[in-house]
């Protein structure tokens, strides 16, 4: 008995011990299983697919600082369970995985979801550069700059690959069109060649001139005239170099200037000059300064480049950023020698709210430290009286006066001229409406209302009477504020309204003897679709307890005759629509019925089959099975339909009643069967009567791990959906199959699993051990 016993006591951990696994595995499901749910959930809310919602979920929890292995946590972690719930509970932002790691000045777009889940790019403003020259060279159209036109000086030089016109008039007509060739010479025919390279057109046009005259003698006694043009100036290669953005060769026409030279190349870098330019030609370094042009609109000298040209740009000697109240606050180039003028200036000098105090100047110091220094107020500096010079680094902060004007009162309300008044010689509110051109008739005698600043920023509010004997008393103070108030803004006038059949319903203001055409009237006149002679009036409500209603006979028109209804303050006018009305409603087939195109219906809710019989059926090649219905009213869009049901038995419910707005369409048939989603390969499987899901899904390449197999989706090609286990029938051509994506499958933990239940084993071995020992001692 005592064996049998410890035997029994034996086996009962024993026999948990499956039991206890089950629950283990049940629990480890229904995580999985609730975790895949709060995805799918997180999907259709965000609107994405399955591998953008992966990137999504990864990306969210390397946010978190949630990594997993691979980087990606187990389903049903904690950190999971706090992302989907962030993507469950509405819009967040977030950054595109593709920018991971960019900085926001490099970012086309910022990266949002919409109100609807849906990722959107959001334009990104341009930053404004803070040195004022680099945003004059911004955002250039450079085509402006690129053209070959002969539009140039009389001081242009000549080159070789030059585009010429040499004319003739008088005695002699005769026009040459001439390239000059690599020796810079033209020829003439009778004359021979002519250089003319290294001349401007001027100096060219005399030797010409020279030249035909030894053939043309009209020319020397005053009858023939000669003339040199450009046609096309040739190409000319230029270098920019330096601090410039997009430093290199360049290839231009002929009569380029620097500035193109400067847009092509994107203007200067952070710490490139624009005032010590150096341009190399021919060995010759001729200094530039861009500021004579882009500040006080001077022409550069030189300005046309030539070829073999190099703009050189070094480093800046001193770049000063002002701020505050001035005309165009930016960061300016000095040169040395120049001080707060010349940057006020720069700056397009002082606004007019600009304050007449000192001004700030924040400097960094040799030893590092960054201070700041009082200047004398900006004024000083323009008249000469004050001068400082100033460094590189250095920041001034021009102030914008804050001193309110105290030498006034407002007055508002229902007199002549509203507005605000100096208050020297105004004392008493009396004097103040006298001085806005008295009340007008309209204005409110009971109660004026006078509101005063105190000068801690609180106010206070009197009340007084305009009547006579009060307002000579009324006195005032600098910047009070008088508030006057109209009978109108005080009493609503009474109102009608007017509903139904009519162009402008609504509210109108009531005036006495208006009558219920009076309304119409207002209201825009009859809709088509009144009924005629009818009018419904409803009168009372609001401080009475019922409504009466009153149907009116009216005579058809808006004429004065038979308008004898007046209205009452508060009435509702109902311009009733016939019944008898009917709209046409117009649906569209298409695709291959005999006769496609828009029909009207005959009727309210005419049915689908009649108006397929109408429209002549189908034509032999069509896919009656695959036919798409589209319901546009409440945006409902497709619609499973069996088209052909509906035609053998029209007196079933799927034979359903059109309204305006539907669609119908037939296509023609297809011979293949779409499979997408989790299967080895998507693709579209060649049709086979009667063949089963399985049957495609294998010719796609079967299951993949992550399949999951008890939740595939079939759309017929009638837009009809049907999910596993509740298939009516099987695929047919044009169908498509759906596996959707399952969890990542959890690699099992073997040895952690073995050492758990060696551990319950050893505990549940020392347990009966020590009740043993217990009753053999009893």
């Amino acid at each position: 008995m005592t064996t049998t016993y410890r035997f029994g006591f034996l086996l009962t951990p024993l026999a948990l011990l499956p039991l206890l696994l089950c629950a283990l595995s049940f629990g480890q499901g229904l995580e999985d299983r609730l975790s895949q749910s709060r995805q799918l959930q997180a999907q259709q809310m965000m609107g994405v697919d399955q591998r953008t919602m992966d990137s999504l979920l990864a990306e969210r929890r390397r946010q978190a600082g949630q990594q997993g292995p691979a980087g990606l946590s187990a389903p049903g972690d904690r950190a999971e369970e706090a992302v989907l719930d962030s993507m469950i509970a509405g819009p967040q932002g977030y950054r595109d995985p593709e920018y991971a790691g960019a900085s926001t000045d490099t970012l086309p777009d910022s990266i949002a979801i919409d109100s609807l889940g849906n990722r959107v790019r959001i334009p990104r403003r341009a930053k404004v550069p803070k040195r004022y020259e680099q945003r004059i060279f911004q955002n250039v159209d450079k085509s402006a700059f690129s053209g070959t036109a002969s539009a140039v000086g009389r001081s242009y030089v000549l080159r070789p690959g030059d585009n010429v016109i040499v004319s003739l008039w008088g005695d002699k007509e005769r026009q040459y069109n001439l390239v000059l060739n690599s020796e810079g010479q033209v020829f003439l025919e009778g004359v021979g060649l002519v250089p003319v390279s290294g001349l401007n057109l001027e100096q060219g046009e005399a030797r010409l001139k020279e030249r035909l005259a030894r053939i043309y003698s009209g020319i020397n006694r005053g009858t023939a005239f000669v003339n040199l043009s450009m046609s096309q100036s040739g190409p000319i290669r230029v270098f920019v170099l330096g601090e410039m953005k997009t430093p290199g060769g360049y290839v231009f026409s002929g009569n380029s200037s620097i500035l193109s030279v400067m847009y092509y190349a994107g203007g200067p870098t952070d710490i490139g000059t624009v005032r010590n330019l150096v341009l190399n030609r021919s060995g010759n370094k001729i200094p530039l300064d861009l500021y004579s042009y882009l500040i006080r609109g001077e022409t550069l000298t030189p300005d046309i480049l030539q070829d073999g040209d190099i703009l050189f740009s070094g480093r800046a000697e001193a770049l000063v950023e002002i701020k505050g109240d001035v005309g165009r606050p930016a960061t300016y180039e000095m040169k040395k020698g120049e001080g707060v003028k010349e940057l006020l200036e720069f700056a397009g000098g002082l606004n007019a709210t600009a304050a007449t105090q000192k001004m700030t100047l924040q400097r960094i110091f040799p030893s590092g430290k960054i201070d700041y220094i009082d200047l004398p107020p900006p004024r000083e500096f323009l008249t000469g009286t004050a001068t400082v010079e100033l460094q590189d680094g250095d920041k001034i902060l021009v102030e914008k006066s804050t001193e309110p004007s105290k030498d006034f009162i407002t007055v508002t309300g229902p007199v002549k001229y509203p507005g605000t008044y100096a208050s020297e010689s105004i004392r008493t509110v009396q004097q103040l409406v006298e001085k806005a051109g008295g009340l007008r008739e309209d204005a409110f005698l009971g109660r004026v209302h006078v509101v005063r600043f105190n000068p801690d920023g609180s106010s206070q509010l009197f009340a007084y009477s305009l009547e006579e004997t009060e307002v000579d008393s009324i006195q005032l103070a600098p910047r009070d504020n008088v508030l006057l108030y109209s009978t109108k803004d005080m009493y609503l006038p009474d109102s009608v309204e007017i509903a139904g059949a009519v162009f402008v319903p609504g509210k109108f203001e009531y005036r006495e003897g208006m009558t219920v055409k009076d309304l119409v009237m207002q209201a825009g006149g009859y809709l088509p679709h009144h009924e005629r002679g009818k009018a419904l009036v409803f009168r009372g409500g609001e401080r009475e307890a019922k409504v009466e209603q009153l149907d009116l006979e009216i005579e058809y028109g808006l004429g004065r005759s038979g308008d004898h209804y007046p209205l009452q303050p508060k009435d509702l006018v109902h311009i009733p629509v016939d019944p008898r009305y009917y709209k046409k409603e117009i649906v569209s087939l298409e695709g291959l019925f005999m006769r496609p195109g828009k029909y009207a219906l005959l009727y309210p809710g005419e049915k689908m089959s009649s108006v397929i019989q109408r429209a002549g059926g189908f034509k032999e090649s069509a896919y009656i099975d695959g036919g798409r219905f589209y319901r546009a009213k409440d945006s409902i869009g497709r619609v499973g339909v069996d088209f052909a049901t509906a035609l053998k038995r029209p007196n079933r419910k799927t034979n359903i009643s059109l309204v305006g707005g539907d669609s119908l369409y037939i296509p023609e048939r297809s011979n293949t069967v779409k499979v997408i989603g989790e299967v080895g390969f998507e693709t579209s499987v060649l049709y086979k009567e009667g063949a089963s899901v399985r049957y495609y899904i294998g010719r796609a390449g079967g299951f993949t791990e992550r399949s999951r197999k008890g939740s595939i989706v079939i759309e017929y090609a009638n837009g009809e959906t049907a999910e596993n286990g509740m298939w009516v029938r099987s695929p047919d051509a044009g169908s498509v199959i759906f596996v959707p994506q399952g969890p990542e499958p959890v690699p099992i933990d073997w040895m952690g699993g073995m050492n758990a239940i060696v551990g319950t084993l050893s505990a549940s071995a020392a347990l009966i051990l020590s009740i043993l020992i217990i009753q053999e001692r009893i």
